[in-house]
């Protein structure tokens, strides 16, 4: 019996047979070709590059209502590799200048842009590389007809050391259930923390040399405990108490199930408001079963993904008066301004490029810098919340002469509105994303001239630890329960009370239980979050005290450390 630690992604504990993937790359032959066929060459990687897009196009309808649209930007994200002009040139070139199959060239021009990638510091081009061999693989495959098959999959928890998104999405697709995953490679960031979350799979990530482990006939991941982990070839012992347990964390979510009418309150009667945050076009039937209170993000960007140039003012009006429509026209909906730069990019806009994109053009910056973008989207969310309740909020300010210049542009629009005749929401509430610490120091200021605020715990908790969310090597220091992030957003929550303005968290922390606490305990009363967060935290709610939470206050914010927060916060859960 061994047991190997790594990150949880989706809560769960499954007792089932390993399925051990440890394959290699396709294997492909290395031969000549004479002149007179290189043609055919390209036409074969034409062939196989059509295939793909088509795969890509037919995987995508297929999975439309199945899985949230923002989870399928993985797979825009592919189409637009496949349609890179630079990888397939450099493809085509290769073949002609070395003479060499198809197959053996696009395995050396991947292995290329892999490697090129792979040595940057920035986690943003370490997933590109990853995209890129993905993509390659299927090109290959398609190349060399292979059909994979994965009946052998059901039912089992599935281990490699790493897999492809796109193949995530074909087990899915081919109606294969996965039990788990266990994965050597770790990036909770990643595509398949992503898919795996999306698809509700017990996942555990960043497991050390789990191909030198004796697995067994039988093993137990567990990503509910403190430590995740999975234990291999568990004896008798050891497999009656995770049956236990087992049987106890279903009854919990049964528990959880029975209160998804009911409102979020707390015991002593203080309401905490219960939002989603989403991209794009999704089912909202599917989520309005979660019984959200309204929708305190939605990321553009993803909208402006999916298309192959920017939307125009009528289209995007459109989508966004769907979307209030379908989800409830008395539920607040908050749009966020559009939101590109770092880890976001649209497939028919080039940026240029940066060297560290996370302190770049990102966010207001980008569409300030972009006006008749900015207010083309303006004008269209300007519109769409005529009669609704819909507000509008700015991403990534970073001091007051950009947030003046944003309310100019927004009165502009206005003001052409209003001449062309065009009905539009006058009065509309305008808030911003507070996610760097030069906004949280001057709050105050801030909170004279908007109507809400929104905290993006994400980003401010890298900015204010100097640390990069998505590396792995200061993994350990990316803490949103850090002292000094909590002391930050006890800051903006009291700006928000002395003047008078709402303030909501929106980053990931909302959606989990002790960092829940620790943001109710910081005076934050609306939590935004992802979906299937919302039942979990709205059972949460209603078995604290608020005025305890509150007590608590004082004692975390003396802390030195994450790990003294999480011991207070996990005393109190314990103690409910």
């Amino acid at each position: 019996m061994e047991t190997v630690e790594g990150k949880g992604i989706y809560q769960g504990i499954v007792i089932g047979k390993p399925y051990i993937e440890n394959k290699k790359n396709v294997e492909i032959k290395c031969y000549d070709i004479g002149e007179n066929s290189l043609d055919g060459e390209i036409e074969r990687l034409r062939d196989a590059i059509e295939a793909s897009k088509l795969e890509i196009k037919h995987l995508k309808e297929s999975l439309k209502g199945r899985i949230k649209k923002e989870e399928l930007q993985i797979l825009v994200v592919h189409k637009m590799l496949l349609e890179d002009p630079q990888f397939m040139s450099d493809i085509k070139k290769g073949i002609k200048k070395e003479k060499k199959n198809v197959e053996y060239i696009v395995r050396k021009v991947a292995d290329k842009y892999i490697a090129m990638f792979e040595s940057l510091y920035d986690p943003i081009y370490k997933q590109r590389a990853l995209d890129i061999k993905d993509i390659s693989e299927r090109i290959i495959y398609n190349l060399v007809f292979m059909s994979t098959t994965y009946r052998e999959l059901d039912g089992k928890i599935l281990i490699a050391k790493e897999i492809f998104p796109s193949e995530l999405l074909k087990i899915y697709y081919s109606g294969i259930k996965l039990a788990g995953i266990i994965l050597e490679y770790a990036g909770e960031t990643s595509h398949i923390a992503i898919l795996a979350r999306a698809m509700e799979i017990p996942t555990l990530m960043g497991g050390k040399n789990i191909f030198s482990v004796n697995w067994g006939e039988r093993i137990i991941l567990d990503t509910v405990a403190k430590v995740p982990k999975v234990i291999t070839d568990p004896d008798e012992k050891t497999l009656l108490e995770y049956e236990k347990r087992k049987r106890e964390f279903e009854e919990k979510k049964l528990e959880i199930e029975k209160t998804i009418d009911l409102p979020s309150v707390t015991l002593d009667g203080e309401k905490i408001n219960l939002y989603i945050n989403i991209g794009g076009r999704l089912d909202i039937t599917e989520i309005n079963r979660k019984k959200p209170e309204g929708i305190g993000l939605l990321r553009t960007e993803l909208i402006y993904m999916e298309n192959d140039e920017f939307p125009s003012q009528d289209k995007q009006t459109k989508i966004y008066g769907n979307i209030s429509e379908e989800f409830g026209l008395e539920k607040p909906m908050v749009i966020r301004t559009l939101d590109i730069g770092a880890d976001k990019s649209l497939p028919y806009y080039t940026m240029e490029p940066e060297e560290n994109p996370s302190l770049g053009c990102r966010g207001l910056r980008f569409t300030l810098s972009n006006r008749e973008i900015f207010k083309t989207q303006i004008k269209a969310i300007l519109r769409a919340a005529y009669g609704k309740n819909i507000k509008m909020m700015h991403p990534m300010v970073s001091n007051i002469r950009e947030l003046q210049e944003a309310k100019k542009v927004v009165e502009e629009c206005k003001l052409e509105l209003s001449i062309e005749g065009v009905p539009f929401k006058e009065d509309i509430e305008t808030g911003i994303m507070i996610e760097v610490p030069s906004v949280v120091l001057i709050a105050d200021t801030f909170a004279k001239e908007v109507d809400f605020f929104s905290i993006g715990t994400n980003d401010l908790t890298q900015y204010v630890l100097a640390t990069d969310r998505f590396a792995e090597s200061v993994h350990d220091i990316y803490n949103s329960l850090n002292p000094a992030v909590l002391k930050a957003i006890r800051m903006v929550a009291e700006a928000g009370e002395k003047y008078n303005k709402k303030v909501s968290v929106c980053g990931e922390m909302a959606g989990e239980e002790v960092s829940a606490l620790a943001l109710i305990a910081m005076g934050i009363k609306y939590l935004s979050m992802i979906p299937s967060s919302v039942p979990k935290l709205r059972s949460l709610i209603r078995k604290v005290n608020y005025k305890e939470l509150e007590k608590l206050r004082e004692p975390i914010l003396q802390c030195r450390s994450a790990k003294e927060v999480r011991e207070i916060l996990e005393e109190y859960l314990n103690n409910l």
